[in-house]
């Protein structure tokens, strides 16, 4: 039986990788060398001569698992190839070649391959384990793609097929500014739209309602299903998990092209995270909305969520069997492919009269949920109520300029989670402590972008100096 062990060339690519070497015994006294064709950075080549992965979900860790899968099979095409050989004689570097040529198939170039290929992301988002939220994610890029395609038809380009073939870093220069400015593409095309939507959200079934029409600033009427502008950091994100999926093709011989080696995709830049104090929360709750009993509901469900600091998504899946001795259990739903972990908050008085307001056995969920959307228009509204207005400095991810705003008009269902870490971190001062409530990963560069250095933390540090 043939068998195989790994070694890594000293000889580095442009990347800084090195390619990894098979050495497979044909028989205890002979053995070969084949190069695999895969590469991988020498801080990822453990001492026992095997990939290893970053325990930190991310690019490089999906990009490693991917050629570590690759590798894997590699080997056992070629052990399995030296079994069946009638003739170990003929068994020489050139019959390694030829067998890595063979698993790869770059002699024939996939151009009927090429043809179907959103059928290879089908058969990539298949092949991978993705949690729910990232699957979603990868959907949305899916479709753009197929509108960028349709845009591409319309626009001068009759005959044009999205393919391996002909992405080149231009054409991805093309789909950046597409996923940038879709609102245009939106307003010269929208039959576009009606094939491939924006947004391909599953409807519940519930009596229909009139509904007012959505204006813009200048109060025009926004047509249905237009697309709302996207920032730099989302259309960087969607390039990311681009770049993953033509990476996994190359692996696995789909194409040998890659358009991402002279494209650079641009950086993801966050801004200081804003949040409210606890005397803010409890001005919020305390502010009459008894007019507006769809508003103080919603009002009512954000002060929870800042005093568990859950995302919105948990929220909505929590029920009165999530409450175990005074305490919140939840697993975090973006999280619990990757790491399942039980994260529990315990109940102070004014979330436990929260619940009790609300309280409906007969409902499956904690509180009487309404949509995301309208989740975060109400809690904008709530604010403005409040009298929380103070202006605060956020960074445009449109054009990445510092702009001002009042605190009102950025209130979003995510702000509620940022309210329950800074406030808690301003405390304490041990992201390990605050990440053990929040479902962050102790070290987790994440956690970074909820928490800020305020004032009175400043102050306090100053005040040692004296």
């Amino acid at each position: 039986m043939a068998t195989t062990n790994y070694l890594l060339t000293q000889t580095q690519n442009s990347s800084g990788e090195s390619q990894i070497i098979l050495r497979t015994y044909v028989r205890h006294d002979y053995r070969i060398r084949i190069q695999s064709g895969i590469w991988v950075s020498p801080k990822r080549w453990g001492k026992k001569n095997g990939i290893t992965i970053p325990t930190i979900p991310g690019e490089e860790q999906e990009m490693l698992l991917q050629k570590k899968e690759s590798l894997k099979r590699l080997t056992a095409y070629i052990e399995e190839e030296i079994n069946k050989a009638e003739d170990k004689n003929m068994i020489d570097k050139v019959w390694g070649e030829q067998k890595i040529r063979a698993f790869y198939k770059p002699a024939k170039a996939p151009k009927e391959r090429e043809k179907f290929f959103f059928d290879v992301i089908d058969t990539y988002l298949a092949a991978h384990k993705l949690s729910e939220i990232r699957l979603k994610n990868f959907r949305v890029l899916v479709r753009c793609l197929h509108r960028f395609e349709l845009f591409k038809k319309k626009n001068g380009s009759r005959g044009f097929t999205l393919s391996f073939a002909n992405l080149t870093p231009e054409l991805l220069r093309q789909i950046e500014d597409f996923l940038l400015d879709e609102k245009t593409v939106f307003l010269q095309y929208p039959d576009i739209y009606e094939q491939f939507p924006y947004s391909a959200r599953v409807a519940v079934r519930t009596p229909k309602r009139k509904r007012p029409p959505t204006l813009d600033e200048e109060g025009n009427e926004v047509p249905k299903g237009m697309p709302k502008p996207r920032g730099q950091n989302s259309v960087a994100d969607m390039l990311t998990r681009f770049r993953a999926f033509i990476l996994w093709a190359i692996d696995n011989g789909y194409t040998a092209n890659n358009p991402f080696k002279h494209f650079t995709i641009g950086e993801i830049v966050y801004g200081t995270p804003i949040y409210i104090t606890n005397e803010e929360r409890n001005r919020l709750l305390e502010t009459d909305l008894s007019d507006d009993k769809d508003m103080e509901t919603q009002r009512d469900i954000f002060v929870f969520q800042c005093l568990v600091g859950c995302r919105v998504s948990d929220l909505y899946k929590m029920t009165y069997r999530s409450i175990i001795n005074d305490a919140i259990e939840y697993i975090p739903r973006k999280t619990k492919e990757d790491r399942p972990i039980t994260v529990r908050v315990p109940l102070n008085e004014t979330a436990r009269k929260l619940i009790a307001k609300y309280q409906e056995y007969s409902r499956d969920s904690l509180f009487p949920f309404n949509t995301e959307q309208h989740y975060n228009r109400k809690i904008k509204e709530a604010f403005r109520r409040a009298r929380l207005d103070r202006i605060v400095t956020i960074l445009d991810q449109q054009t990445r300029q510092e702009v001002q705003r009042p605190l009102y008009e950025v209130a979003s269902s995510h702000m509620a989670r940022r309210t329950f870490i800074g406030n808690i971190y301003k405390k304490v001062k041990d992201p390990n402590l605050v990440g053990a409530l929040s479902g962050h990963k102790e070290g987790s560069k994440a956690f970074a972008r909820y928490r800020t250095i305020d004032d009175d933390m400043k102050k306090e540090l100053i005040g040692f100096l004296d």
